[in-house]
């Protein structure tokens, strides 16, 4: 309530003796003291009411009053029930700017504070009864359809809040006004997929860096690697009520939409359900239809897409997370969707000729890596690969973008890293090769040639498996393997002929060369 609508009530008999300029200051609470300092039992906001049992000389009213106003009091009540008000008291309110008001003997402070009490408790009663209304409104509006980014501003304005939702990639979702800076949402998004509890309270790396809290946004069945994160300015710990409220109703209204966004994601997975089969089956007017259908736009000849291909390894434990986590990775690139589960692909459109195709090819490939890197913090359990074809012009051409993106992504399997992003138009042709092949043709093709040695290294604490890296490196010169591993050519020749012998094979045969080299490159 206001200071004027306290002084209005009439049963009160208030008056200001000073300070009448600043009726309109809000009051929070009403406190009774006759301390002399009660800065410290103040929290700002308060009526302070005092008999002025403190004053045993004029000085006494300056320190009084200084105190009071430190803390961020509103106003000074005076009791008269045991005298005149002295006149030093007035004069230093006036000096510190601060509201005297009297309260006659009449009047008792409890009487006062009940009428603050019941005026606040009023306008409490209000305005959580406005609240839950324009939070069902809000609410109705967004499951409606209605346009979650100015939804969310809206809704953060009115709470007074500073805050942002940003993706598990640190992706821009929405915000109250400008988004934060690109790398505060990733830094604050790769990090995230490290805390253990919520809400979390942080502070961005810079001099001066803001504090933030964190909140995870968690729909039905959410994962963090494919989370939203609601980042509000300010310590959870020292908010009141009123700003746990807020942030609660934000909170809400961000699941909702993000409910709303993997609902859609879904149906579309679902719709794409079957084009690995059309398009393996070449049924490209079948895969026109069916990609029309989900809006994407495969027009004529030249109509240019990327394929992605993306699997979490080992197998998740999460169903359906290597499409959540691919479906985020391309959120915000226009036209692109998601198959479903069985064979993980992105569709993303590519404008213009050939020339553009392949400059925004080369930009998705590059976009994706800085976005997997983002979620390795959220990787400790699971690697993430994801192989992407050349820029395909045309329905009949995304066959082959399909098959390409996939071969990519085993490649990207079979190298290290808590995620790898690799495109068509990097793989090597003997890469390539070993990428197509089983995976249980692979490990017998690399235990048979290489098991031997690796056995005899662990046994005899030797490198021949590194002595044989080494000289197919340098094209099985001699003198300059042996230099470069600073051994004796002698020496070189009896580790080359031990490996010889236990693998069978002869290294002066270009053959058996290629067999050992590709079998070293299943290892790696």
């Amino acid at each position: 309530m206001q200071i004027s609508e306290l002084v209005a009530v009439k049963r009160l008999h208030l008056r200001f003796l000073t300070g009448a300029e600043h009726q309109h200051r809000t009051v929070r609470w009403a406190y009774t003291t006759d301390l002399l300092e009660p800065a410290r039992y103040l929290r700002g906001g308060e009526f302070v009411l005092t008999g002025m049992m403190w004053r045993t000389r004029p000085e006494d009213s300056e320190t009084f009053v200084a105190s009071v106003v430190s803390a961020g009091a509103v106003a000074i009540g005076a009791g008269t029930a045991l005298g005149e008000i002295p006149p030093d008291l007035p004069a230093a309110c006036q000096k510190h700017d601060i509201p005297l008001i009297e309260v006659p003997s009449e009047t008792s402070f409890g009487a006062v504070t009940e009428e603050v009490l019941r005026s606040l408790t009023q306008r409490r009663f209000t305005t959580i009864a406005e609240t839950r209304d324009r939070h069902r409104r809000l609410m109705a509006e967004v499951a409606a359809g209605a346009d979650f980014p100015s939804a969310f501003a809206d809704a953060a304005t009115h709470a007074s809040m500073r805050a942002w939702v940003i993706s598990s990639t640190g992706r821009h979702v929405a915000a109250t006004t400008q988004p934060l800076p690109e790398h505060d949402r990733e830094w604050i998004a790769a990090r995230a997929l490290t805390w253990s509890a919520f809400p979390h309270t942080t502070r961005l790396p810079v001099e001066g860096g803001r504090v933030l809290t964190v909140v995870p946004v968690q729909a039905k069945d959410s994962h963090p690697l494919s989370n939203w994160l609601l980042v509000c300015a300010g310590d959870h710990q020292v908010w009141g009520d009123e700003e746990h409220e807020a942030v609660a109703e934000l909170v809400s209204v961000s699941v909702l939409a993000r409910s709303r966004v993997e609902e859609r994601a879904l149906t579309d997975a679902r719709h794409l359900e079957g084009l690995p089969r059309l398009l393996a089956a070449q049924r490209f007017d079948e895969v026109t239809a069916l990609m029309d259908g989900t809006g994407v736009a495969t027009g004529t000849e030249n109509a240019g897409h990327v394929v992605v291909s993306a699997v979490m390894m080992p197998e998740p434990r999460v169903p359906d997370l290597a499409r959540r986590v691919l479906t985020e990775l391309v959120a915000d690139w226009p036209g692109a969707v998601v198959t479903g589960e069985n064979d993980t692909l992105a569709v993303v459109p590519v404008e213009g000729g050939d020339s553009r195709a392949r400059e925004r090819a080369e930009e998705i490939r590059s976009e994706l890596v800085h976005r997997a890197r983002v979620l390795e913090g959220g990787l400790l359990d699971y690697r993430l690969a994801i192989g992407l074809s050349s820029a395909a012009h045309g329905v009949p051409e995304l066959r082959g973008a399909a098959v390409e993106a996939r071969h990519a992504r085993r490649l990207a399997e079979l190298r290290g890293g808590r995620s790898r992003v690799i495109a068509g138009a990097e793989i090597d042709s003997h890469e390539l090769l070993l990428a197509s092949v089983p995976e249980e043709v692979q490990t017998s093709y690399r235990e048979r040639l290489l098991g031997p040695l690796v056995a005899y290294d662990r046994d005899h604490r030797s490198e021949l498996v590194t002595t044989l890296e080494r000289f197919l490196e340098h094209s099985g010169s001699w003198q300059r393997c042996a230099a470069a591993m600073h051994v004796h050519v002698n020496t070189l020749r009896y580790r080359i002929g031990r490996v010889e012998e236990l693998t069978g094979r002869d290294m002066s045969s270009l053959e058996h060369r290629v067999d050992l080299f590709l079998a070293l490159k299943l290892r790696d």
